[in-house]
C-alpha cells in the first residue's frame, strides 16, 4: 500500500520504494532516472512491473466481480474514527459528467502524466475517491450491518491508521446501495485529474475504480488548508481591512476560528505574534457588492484571503508563491524557522457548501479542502484488458 500518487514525496517514494519490491508506488509513481528514454521510462518500467506481477501471480485475480468494504481507522485530535466506504466500479457513460460534480480546477502536465501511465499500463492503479448523498444515513446503515455479518478479506497497517477490507461477491446485500447511487450525483474528494483522464478515455475502457463514502459518515473529516506565505503583510493596509487582536497562543486562535460564524475570519502569525483576525463589517460588504470571483465564491475565506487581503499572493507579482499545510501548528513552525515571512490559518468549509458550489459547476480556490485521511492505493486494482 502507499498514499496517492499526488501526495507522495521523494522521501517517502524512497522508503516505499525500500519497503518492498512489490509495493504499489513502483506502478503509480515510479523513479525516474536521468537516463531514461522513450523505451526505458517510469512509465515502461510500471507496465514490465505490472505484467511481470501478474505472471507470477504476486496480483491475483478474485474469482468473480465484487464490491469491497474498507474501513479505515485513523487518529484524529486525540481520538480515533472509523471511516467506511466502498470500491466499486462507476460506469462512465456519455451523461457521467452532469452526475459527478468537481471542486478543483485541473493542470494539463498532471493529466498528460496520468494518461501515460494508463496507455502503459491499462488499468485503474487506484481508486478515485467520491462522496455521495445519504441525508439518512440509510446507505450507510446497511454497509455497518454487512461488515458485522461478513468477515474481514484483509488487513494492513499502514502510516495513518489501519485498514480493513470485506468483499461482497452476493449482488442482493447490495442492490439498494446501487439503486440509491443510481439517481444520486456525487462529489470527487479527491481525484480529480485521474477522472478526467479516465472520462477522456471513456470509449475504450467504459468504468473508472471509485471509493465511495457517505456524506453522512460521522468519520468523514475534511480539514482547512493553513497558508506560509513568504513575504509580510503590510500592516498598515492590513489594519485598513482587518481589526486585529492579539491571541495569547495558537489554541486560543484555533478554538475561536472553529467557534466564529460569519465570513472572513483568519489567524495570523507574524512571526512574533499571533492575531485573530475579521475584516472589517464595510470592506467586506464593499467586496461582496463588487466582488473579482464569480458571486457564490466570494464569501469564501479562501477566497477574501487571497483576492482581497493578499492579493498578490494569488496574483504572484514575483515574490514567490505560499507553501500549504493542513496543521496549524507546522505553518507556525515553517515561519520561526525561515522557511515563511507570515503564517495564515483557516476555518473548513463545510461540505454541504462544497457539494452546493461544485454543483453549480464551480471550482473552488485552489487549496480548499483536505479530506482526510487520503485513500490508500494497493488495496485493489482494476485491470481494464
Amino acid at each position: 500500500l502507499a498514499p496517492p500518487y499526488d501526495v507522495i514525496g521523494s522521501a517517502e517514494q524512497e522508503q516505499l520504494y525500500q519497503a518492498s519490491p512489490f509495493n504499489i508506488v513502483r506502478l503509480i509513481l515510479g523513479k525516474q532516472d536521468p537516463g531514461d528514454t522513450e523505451t526505458d521510462n517510469r512509465y515502461t518500467r510500471a507496465h514490465r512491473n505490472f505484467d511481470a506481477w501478474r505472471s507470477s501471480r504476486v496480483l491475483q485475480p478474485d474469482a468473480v466481480p465484487a464490491i469491497y468494504l474498507v474501513e479505515h481507522t485513523f487518529p484524529d485530535g486525540g481520538s480515533e474514527r472509523s471511516r467506511l466506504g466502498f470500491i466499486a466500479l462507476m460506469e462512465l457513460g456519455d451523461g457521467v459528467e452532469r452526475s459527478v460534480y468537481r471542486h478543483e480546477a485541473t493542470l494539463d502536465a498532471p493529466k498528460r502524466d496520468r494518461t501515460k501511465l494508463l496507455e502503459a499500463v491499462p488499468a485503474t492503479l487506484e481508486p478515485i475517491f467520491c462522496l455521495y448523498p445519504d441525508a439518512e444515513g440509510e446507505v450507510q446503515g446497511r454497509l455497518q450491518s454487512l461488515t458485522t455479518h461478513l468477515t474481514p478479506t484483509a488487513q494492513a497497517t499502514i502510516t495513518d491508521g489501519t485498514i480493513r477490507v470485506w468483499l461482497v461477491e452476493e449482488p442482493d446485500p447490495l442492490q439498494g446501495i446501487v439503486r440509491h447511487l443510481a439517481s444520486a450525483a456525487v462529489l470527487i474528494a479527491d481525484g480529480h485529474h485521474r477522472f478526467e483522464v479516465a472520462y477522456a478515455n471513456r470509449h475504450r475502457y467504459g468504468t473508472l475504480m471509485t471509493y465511495f463514502v457517505s456524506m453522512a459518515d460521522p468519520s468523514l473529516v475534511m480539514r482547512p488548508i493553513h497558508r506560509i506565505v513568504p513575504y509580510s503583510a503590510d500592516e498598515a493596509r492590513l489594519r485598513t481591512l482587518c481589526r486585529l487582536e492579539r491571541a495569547a497562543d495558537i489554541e486560543a486562535v484555533m478554538t475561536w476560528l472553529r467557534d466564529e460564524s460569519g465570513e472572513g475570519c483568519f489567524g495570523y502569525f507574524d512571526g512574533q505574534s499571533l492575531y485573530r483576525v475579521r475584516l472589517h463589517p464595510e470592506r467586506l460588504a464593499s467586496w461582496l457588492a463588487a466582488p473579482a470571483v464569480p458571486a457564490p465564491l466570494a464569501a469564501l475565506d479562501v477566497s477574501l484571503l487571497h483576492e482581497l487581503v493578499l492579493p498578490s499572493v494569488s496574483k504572484d507579482r514575483g515574490v514567490g508563491r505560499c507553501t500549504y499545510t493542513v496543521e496549524a501548528s507546522q505553518a507556525i513552525r515553517a515561519v520561526q524557522q525561515g522557511e515563511g515571512s507570515t503564517a495564515w490559518l483557516m476555518r473548513g468549509i463545510p461540505l454541504s457548501q462544497v457539494y452546493a458550489l461544485a454543483s453549480q459547476g464551480l471550482s473552488l480556490p485552489p487549496k480548499s479542502t483536505f479530506f482526510y485521511p487520503k485513500v490508500p492505493s494497493g488495496v485493489t486494482i482494476n485491470p481494464l484488458t
